[in-house]
Order: structure tokens, then sequence, then C-alpha cells
């Protein structure tokens, strides 16, 4: 009878052991997942830029290059853990040529830049770029451009700290899809060469949360 009662009793020590050890893990596991939360960061204008670079190609002006800045006007992003999306909007009304002083032409330029010829703002004053995600360094985006859609993937290096987001990198982009006529050789002087349909960009943009 005294050996089937401490039985009895070892058998509900054992249980009441594996329960106890069964807690402990369920509550372990819990308190080890972290809730991903979504993060929003953004564009502080002023202090955001996009560098441009132009070139001719061929002929005797071979080479040569203006270069200038043009505004990001505006601009969200959300970092989810490790996952990075988000747009910004680029101000074509602001492109702005700094190599060049006004009696070495650069209003004269800069009215042929906002032309019908190259990039039209009177019809298209913004350009949308919408951040599709950043993989080991390299940024997908769809840019919205003069009524086409481009895909392009460029370098971009990524920096956070506290509540603040940079987004830094040089790259380029080719623009022969949009066909733009001051981009065209001249059919009557092809040998002269024409403006480079390849743009070079530096980007700085900063964001805060």
């Amino acid at each position: 009878m005294k050996k089937s009662f401490y039985g009895v009793l070892a058998f509900a020590a054992l249980i009441f052991t594996a329960c106890g050890e069964n807690e402990t893990v369920v509550e372990t596991t819990e308190e080890a997942k972290e809730e991903i939360v979504a993060e929003t960061y953004t564009l502080n204008a002023s202090e955001s830029t996009l560098n441009w670079a132009g070139s001719w190609i061929g002929g005797q002006s071979d080479g040569k290059t203006h270069d200038g800045i043009v505004n990001i006007s505006a601009g969200t992003v959300t970092k989810t853990g490790d996952d990075i999306e988000g747009s910004f909007t680029v101000d074509m009304t602001s492109i702005d040529v700094q190599d060049i002083d006004e009696a070495s032409g650069k209003p004269k330029l800069q009215g042929h830049l906002a032309s019908e010829d190259f990039f039209n703002v009177e019809k298209y004053s913004n350009v949308n770029v919408n951040l599709t995600q950043i993989v080991d360094g390299k940024a997908t985006v769809v840019i919205d451009f003069l009524g086409l859609t481009m895909n392009e993937t460029f370098p971009v290096e990524v920096n956070t700290t506290d509540n603040k987001m940079t987004l830094s990198g040089e790259f380029s982009v080719d623009f022969a899809k949009a066909e733009l006529p001051g981009m065209q050789a001249n059919p009557e002087k092809p040998e002269d060469g024409n403006v480079s349909t390849i743009i070079d960009f530096k980007l700085k943009a900063v964001l805060t949360k």
C-alpha cells in the first residue's frame, strides 16, 4: 500500500515538474519575440541635394560638360526592419546651372533645359521617384519621367542615427528612352556630335522622424 502511495506522489511530482518546464519555455519564447515597428522618415528639403552633370559627345566639343542642381521638394521613407521603401518628388522647375554665370550664358542654357527640347518643365513640372527596395547597397527605383516609366538600380548608402536617415550615392541614368529632341544629333551635321543621353547624379537626401 505504501509503495503504491509513494508511486502516485512520484508520478504527480513528475507531471508538475514537466508542466513547469513547459511553461518556462513558452514564456521565454514569447519574451524573445520582438515586434517589428515601421518607422517613417520625412525629407528635410533644405538639407537635401541632387546634383547633375551632363556632357557633349563627338565633334569639337567632345567632353565639354555642364553641371548644376535640381531640388528634391518632398519625400518619405518607411523602414520596417531591414526593408526600406519610399517616394520622392523632384521639382524640375528648379533646374539650376552652376558651372557658368550670366555673362557666360547661364540664363540661355537654363531656358534651353526647361524647354520642350529637354525637360519640358511647363508640362512636366515634377518627376516622381518610387523607391521599392534597398538590397545589398543597391536601390531599386521606378521613375515617372515625361510620361514614361523608367526602372533603375543604383548604389546608395544608408545611414541612420537617432531620428535621422541619410541616403547618399553617385549614379548615372540613361535617358535615351525619352528621345529628347535636344539630345539628338543634327542630321545635317552628325559629325558635330550631340548632348549625351547619360546624365550623372550625386544624391544626398536627409530625412527625419
